[in-house]
């Protein structure tokens, strides 16, 4: 039998995240607010990049050891730039993330950290109010990835 962690990983593999790199599928869903209002501005790429940067210290202040790099992130980050994922591959992305993140301390300070990401990414622009694909994307995510179980 399956279990929820394990289908999770092969969602994510689907994605194209496979061995290590399934450590930075909290990526998807702030990149996917990038990606919310149709093209990715510079100034949300500098937060990516910025965003990979936290999460390769937190791995490794949670390994205790440097196992993970910004450029390993950055390798991850580049691919989800690409193009933007399909709605179906997006909501298994973003179950597959809320899956790996559940009943764990360390799972809820990483969907604090993705939804704190996500609204800098969302807020970036310097426009008074969020474009409204990037709100309805945070609003999915708040509902998805709860911050208290």
């Amino acid at each position: 039998m399956t279990t929820e962690r394990e289908a999770a990983k092969r969602a994510l593999r689907a994605l194209g995240l496979q061995g290590p790199d399934v450590y930075w599928a909290e990526l998807i869903p702030v990149v996917e607010t990038a990606w919310a209002d149709g093209v990715v501005q510079p100034n949300e790429r500098a937060l990516l990049d910025a965003y990979v940067e936290t999460v390769a210290a937190w791995l490794n202040a949670c390994c205790q050891v440097p196992l993970f790099s910004v450029r390993q992130g950055r390798a991850v980050l580049e691919r989800l730039l690409e193009a933007r994922l399909p709605p179906h591959r997006r909501w298994a992305a973003l179950r597959a993330l809320r899956a790996l993140t559940a009943d764990t301390r360390a799972g809820l300070q990483t969907r604090a950290r993705v939804l704190e990401w996500a609204e800098a990414v969302a807020a970036v622009d310097g426009r008074p109010v969020w474009d409204a694909r990037e709100l309805f994307w945070i609003q999915a995510l708040r509902s998805n990835l709860p911050l208290a179980q």
